[in-house]
């Protein structure tokens, strides 16, 4: 029997894996990029954290801003609407934040005048323009000498400014309008209580009214000056229309006063000679012949002046100065 060949398994050759190679590099790459990534968000958290940053002082930078605006405005009341605005609304536009303050109330109230001129389709006044027009309005009063609440009260700026008057046209009211009465004589205060029943206490209210035309109240003025004129002069009270007639004609209160001058020393050829039936040359007669509104009444007073010439020379003694009226040749 032949004998049985027993063969053994060849021995396990140890073979090196690869296993911990691979898991030390997917442990290096893993690693890698837990740090990019931490990286990553570190540098995000830190551009968020500078973008809050500024931000934040955007949103001061604005909120400063308006400040001020506000101070310009005199609406300082309104601090607590902006902030509310800028940091929590989170909107640090100026010019979105000013579009919303033109929107309340409290700034439609503050240029009051600017609403008016809207409702009456003229072109609205920038904020600075309508403050610089305010600061113009109180000094030309303050220079005026106006009575305290003229130049201090916002409601008459906003009258003022929504009615269209210039500043321009305001110191012409107060010059040639409120000054020019009150600081005359006291006939011309008289005068104008007589004629328009504006008293001296009144005068201030009554030139500044926007509801009253400028050519109007200051023709007004001029008539009172020249009515003042004639009272002091010829002892006169012209009425209104005529006053105004003369006021309308250019005569200057210079011209005024000598007019009447002209005309109250020259009663004696106005009126009739004793014995002679001819009519007396009536008083409205008299002040428009003298300043040349009635071509009638000049032709009258140059007849009169002649017949009064003729009776001197034949010796009936009138020595009068007919031909020196002014106003007549």
């Amino acid at each position: 029997m032949a004998e049985e060949t027993i063969v053994s398994a060849p021995a396990e050759v140890a073979v090196e894996e690869p296993v911990s190679a691979v898991q030390e590099l997917l442990d290096q790459q893993a690693s890698f990029f837990e740090r990019q990534q931490s990286a990553l968000q570190a540098q995000i958290a830190a551009q968020e954290a500078q973008r809050k940053e500024q931000f934040r002082a955007q949103q001061d930078s604005s909120y400063d801003i308006i400040q001020r605006v506000l101070a310009d405005y005199g609406l300082e009341n309104m601090r607590d609407f902006v902030h509310d605005i800028v940091f929590t609304q989170n909107i640090v536009d100026e010019n979105i934040i000013v579009g919303r303050l033109r929107e309340t109330p409290q700034y439609k109230e503050r240029f009051a005048g600017n609403e008016a001129r809207r409702n009456a389709g003229l072109n609205v006044l920038s904020e600075s323009e309508y403050i610089r027009l305010e600061n113009t309005f109180a000094q030309t009063m303050r220079q005026a000498g106006l009575p305290p609440g003229f130049y201090d009260e916002k409601s008459d700026f906003d009258s003022l400014i929504g009615s269209d008057v210039s500043a321009a046209e305001l110191a012409t009211r107060v010059q040639e309008g409120y000054q020019a009465v009150r600081d005359a004589d006291p006939e011309v205060v008289l005068e104008m209580q007589r004629m328009y029943g504006v008293g001296e206490g009144d005068l201030a209210a009554y030139f500044l009214d926007p509801e009253r035309a400028t050519a109007g109240i200051i023709r007004q003025a001029q008539a009172a000056q020249i009515g003042g004129q004639a009272v002091r002069q010829a002892s006169y009270q012209i009425s209104a229309a005529q006053a105004e007639e003369l006021a309308r004609a250019g005569v200057s209160p210079e011209q005024a006063r000598a007019g009447f001058q002209a005309i109250a020393g020259a009663q004696e050829l106005f009126g009739a000679l004793p014995g002679q039936t001819g009519e007396a040359i009536t008083q409205e007669e008299q002040v428009a012949g003298v300043f040349g509104t009635s071509a009638a009444a000049q032709q009258r007073i140059r007849r009169r002046t002649r017949e009064r010439q003729a009776v001197f020379e034949a010796g009936g003694g009138f020595a009068a100065q007919g031909s020196q009226v002014t106003g007549l040749t």
